[in-house]
Order: structure tokens, then sequence, then C-alpha cells
């Protein structure tokens, strides 16, 4: 269990500093001119429609945004983590369930991206109700989420959060 924690918050870890590094090079290629401000005023005096932006309170979350940062955004993705017995490589895929048995999932995310993770009877392990569950409660058409490690040409899940059916 130990593990598998401190692997989740490396990869974690691993999708910050990529953010952050990704932001870092984008203020560093940004041009020496700074753009001219937006103008808040329409041409034949007529009233703009871009609304002002809505004033928060420090400490709340903004309209739409589900506090979970960047990984709440993830449709899918893979990255490689290290680990004391050497480098994993993990994936990561939010969608839902076009096809489930006993012995694999398929997801397909919103982009239209589908893949296919094999299920280990002992190793993967479902959550649904914020309670563990058996594989057998994840239905097709269910929203999930899940993190699965890569070894050569298999794919298996480790962790599936069932979010029940899409809305």
């Amino acid at each position: 269990m130990m593990n598998r924690t401190k692997t989740m918050v490396a990869a974690g870890g691993v999708a910050l500093v990529l953010a952050g590094t990704g932001a870092g090079i984008a203020a560093a290629q940004s041009s020496p001119t700074p753009p001219a401000p937006p103008s808040n005023s329409a041409p034949d005096g007529a009233t703009p429609n871009t609304p002002a932006p809505k004033a928060h309170a420090p400490g709340t979350k903004h309209d739409g945004h589900k506090g979970k940062g960047l990984l709440g955004k993830v449709e899918h993705g893979e990255f490689t983590t290290h680990t004391k017995t050497g480098d994993k490589v993990l994936d990561v895929q939010r969608g839902t369930v076009t096809d489930v048995n006993d012995k694999s999932i398929t997801v397909t995310s919103t982009d239209g991206f589908s893949a296919t993770y094999k299920i280990d009877a002992t190793s993967t392990k479902v959550r649904k109700d914020k309670k563990e569950v058996p594989v057998s409660q994840i239905a097709k058409n269910d929203r999930v989420q899940l993190t699965a490690v890569k070894a050569g040409d298999t794919t298996t899940a480790q962790h599936i959060g069932d979010s029940g059916l899409a809305k």
C-alpha cells in the first residue's frame, strides 16, 4: 500500500513539474514587446459585448472549477516515474466504459481516444461511492478514471474510480 501511495504522489509531482516547465517555457518565449491592452469601447459608440470578469473572494473557487487542478482536467496520458525498483510507466485515463468484464475494461475519453486495460483480480482496486467494490460493479456507460501500469505490451489497471452513469 505504501509503494502505491508513493507512486501516486510521485506521479502527481511529475505532472505538476511538467506543467510548471511548460508555463516557464511559454513565458520565456513571449515577445519582448507587450501587446496593446484591449479596448473597452466598441466602434461607433456601441456598448461592448464582452462582460467584465467576475470578482472572487480570496480562497473561493472560480466558477466551473472543481478544485482538482491540472490533473482534474486530464483526459488520458502516459508518464514515467522512478521507483526503488526502477522506472515505471503509468497510464491515466478518464472516460466512459465501453466494455467491461472480469479480465479487461475498455474506456473511451471525450476526445475519442479508446484503450483497453487488463484487470488483475488481486491487484486492481475498484472504488465506487467511496467504497472498495468488485469489478462486477462497473457497468457499461459508467464514467471512470483509472491509473494503469504499463509493462511491455500489457497495461494493467491498478486503480479504477467509478463515478456511475454519465450525465
